[in-house]
């Protein structure tokens, strides 16, 4: 019999035990029920985050009283409860002022809890693509949050995109009242430096 014919032959039977496929497809299915949990837990986290920082930067833009190192200390203990997370977490608050004549983000002042406080020079990378369309002399407040993230589980032969990674989220908003937000740090003119690392007793608070 030719070869042909046997293939042929072979192609269209399907004669086979459910056994068997059954132990062999197994292995496969638990792995891509594992696999999608991994990746839908990972996104589930990332939005949290992101809702967190949201949160935290509502707060910062009905805040009337001046804000230090203090205060965003605590805003980022409290963006570590929201995001309900037991890995090391960073906050850094900027406030940027839009000069019309050079189309530029000024930074106002920042403070940064566990990394270091906004730079000018970062401010045409970092923070302009994501400030919309500001009038002359108007203020933005910028909130930036990081988080480290560790997957709940390794899955075998599936190492990218599942590794330890940053979680990082920036939101821009405006203060509620104009003027009305006051800073104390970096870029205020009192020449403070806080860029203070988070340290073991910096956890959220108990409900």
């Amino acid at each position: 019999m030719p070869i042909k014919r046997l293939l042929h032959n072979f192609a269209r039977k399907e004669h086979g035990s459910f056994s068997v496929e059954a132990i062999l497809m197994f292995p496969m299915l638990v792995w891509a029920f594992m696999a999608l949990y991994v990746f839908f837990e990972g996104l589930r986290e990332s939005n949290i985050n992101l809702k967190a920082t949201y949160t935290v930067a509502d707060l910062l833009s009905r805040e009337d009283t001046e804000v230090d190192y203090t205060y965003i200390s605590n805003m980022n203990v409290i963006y570590q409860w929201l995001a309900r997370s037991q890995n090391n977490v960073r906050m850094r608050m900027s406030v940027v002022h839009y000069d019309e004549a050079s189309d530029t983000h000024n930074l106002y002042c920042t403070i940064g809890v566990g990394v270091d406080g906004m730079q000018q020079e970062w401010v045409s990378e970092t923070v302009t693509p994501h400030v919309p369309i500001m009038a002359d002399a108007s203020a933005a407040i910028v909130v930036e949050t990081w988080v480290d993230y560790k997957p709940i589980m390794e899955i075998p032969l599936m190492s990218v995109g599942l590794e330890e990674t940053e979680i990082y989220n920036i939101v821009v908003t405006s203060p509620r009242v104009a003027d009305q937000f006051k800073c104390d740090g970096i870029g205020d003119g009192t020449g403070s430096a806080h860029d203070d690392q988070v340290t073991d007793d910096n956890t959220a608070p108990s409900n």
